[in-house]
């Protein structure tokens, strides 16, 4: 068999030294470890920086909802009062409304601080892979504060938009 012009003498040369080969398959394994490494650490930087894209969506909402919920407390208080100037107000009704409100509200800004309390931005003494989960993990949680925050929001609106006028 001939050889062609070019040389590839891994494939040609019939002679092939194990050590040879042993050190050829050592590379390219350590390149595809450190390419797949690379990966999980490109991978759990995404997850970081969604996860804290999601925080930072909700944050602005946590100052609305204290002054809110102090709007909420005050309404209560002048329950009585608000009948004379809202004629036909169910006053019985608005005052459980505003309770629950509070509680949501309420409920909410302590969920998503307890999260920031208890989330590690750069989980020390774990793989890539173990990182990955706990972002996954919190990912899911920050998702779900998320999903909480938008549900207070709608109710915050449909109860408060009546003494906005």
């Amino acid at each position: 068999q001939e050889r062609p012009n070019f040389t590839y003498p891994l494939l040609y040369n019939k002679k092939i030294d194990n050590n040879m080969i042993k050190k050829s398959i050592s590379i390219l394994l350590s390149g595809a470890f450190a390419v797949a490494c690379n990966n999980g650490v490109n991978e759990n930087h995404r997850l970081q920086t969604e996860i804290i894209a999601v925080h930072d969506s909700v944050m602005p909402m946590m100052g609305t909802f204290v002054r809110d919920n102090i709007k909420a407390k005050d309404l209560l208080i002048k329950m009585d009062s608000l009948h004379t100037v809202i004629p036909g107000l169910d006053t019985l009704k608005e005052k459980e409304e505003l309770s629950k409100l509070q509680i949501t509200l309420g409920d909410a800004n302590e969920a998503m601080t307890d999260w920031m309390h208890n989330f590690e931005p750069a989980p020390e003494n774990k793989n890539a892979d173990e990182v990955k989960t706990y972002l996954e993990s919190e990912l899911k949680k920050v998702k779900t504060l998320k999903d909480k925050f938008t549900t207070a929001e709608q109710q915050r609106k449909q109860i408060l938009e009546k003494y906005n006028k």
